[in-house]
């Protein structure tokens, strides 16, 4: 039998030309697609591959920190919250919060935008301290709510040195825009507290939603996503950031589906307001849909939880 040696160099460039998933670690990649930015008209194309052995989705080349700030406009819908769905958001949000926090513990919102949810949040669970981060270039530190609210901007380093041990952390449509979702997930997994709850809503690539809409599911987000998981992928992830307990379900989002529906139209990706008569038609056909996508057992967002293992 003939052996063939690689040398070092070959191994160096069989593992560029071939990345791993960022979600469960596997090395069976196909081609995906690319997707254009199909809600704010910009001309950057995500290039994302396909996990065969979880079924995640992931861009590659996976864009730098640097890069991910340019994809954010003035505008971003995150950075609004004007409205009755927003409103309705919040209020589920809330509910879902108080079910898994533990009493007296503190929460962390990462991802927390201007940190207008925490506030909602405090307001409605006054006996909790809160905290909040937001990536930023410099640190910055503000205290909301008479002191109930902590928002902590800058890096991931920044937040660590000052956050406490925390009983629960939220990430709300936050884990499909890391570019490195292990390293960020296990670092705040050593925030959390013996039996404490890491807790959130996300995209799932193997919807009925993505496999109708193709590249302009919403979930695709792009440039703006780098990690669309499958519910397989999630779990994985978690597990090894340590985790267990490990639940996912479908989740209220008809924003999502109504993105899906206003991105019909685009050849080349496009522009989508959310405002006015055709959004709210939008989010009425949503509302509609929304049971079927429910019922499909291949929801288009779902809600995740997970526990850090006692003791």
């Amino acid at each position: 039998m003939e052996l063939s040696v690689q040398s070092d160099s070959e191994s160096v460039a069989a593992s560029q030309a071939q990345p791993a998933c960022p979600a469960c670690g596997g090395s069976s990649i196909s081609e995906g697609l690319l997707v254009p930015d199909q809600e704010y008209g910009l001309t950057y194309r995500a290039r994302y591959l396909h996990c065969a052995a979880c079924g995640s989705l992931f861009q590659e080349p996976m864009p730098s920190l640097q890069e991910l700030a340019g994809f954010y406009p003035a505008d971003y819908h995150s950075m609004t919250h004007a409205g009755l769905l927003s409103s309705i958001r919040n209020r589920i949000r809330v509910s879902r919060l108080e079910k898994l926090a533990p009493k007296q513990a503190a929460i962390l919102d990462y991802g927390c935008g201007d940190g207008a949810f925490l506030v909602d949040a405090a307001r409605h669970m006054p006996s909790r301290q809160f905290w909040g981060f937001e990536i930023a270039e410099r640190p910055e530190t503000a205290h909301l709510a008479n002191g109930a609210v902590t928002v902590v901007k800058g890096a991931l380093p920044d937040l660590l040195a000052v956050l406490p041990q925390c009983g629960l952390i939220t990430l709300n449509h936050v884990i499909e825009h890391l570019p490195d979702p292990l390293a960020t997930v296990s670092a705040l997994v050593r925030k959390l507290a013996p039996g404490g709850v890491l807790e959130g809503q996300t995209p799932a690539a193997d919807s009925l939603e993505r496999f109708v809409f193709g590249a302009r599911w919403s979930g695709y987000h792009a440039p703006r996503h780098t990690v669309v998981f499958s519910r397989s992928g999630l779990s994985r992830l978690l597990e090894r950031c340590g985790l267990t307990a490990i639940a996912t379900q479908g989740a209220f989002n008809p924003a999502g589906l109504a993105v899906s529906l206003a991105s019909l139209p685009h050849r080349q990706g496009g522009r989508i307001r959310r405002g006015g008569f055709k959004w709210i038609a939008f989010l009425g056909a949503a509302s509609l849909l929304g049971p079927i996508d429910l019922i499909s057992g291949r929801p288009g967002v779902i809600n995740f939880s997970a526990r850090k293992r006692p003791g």
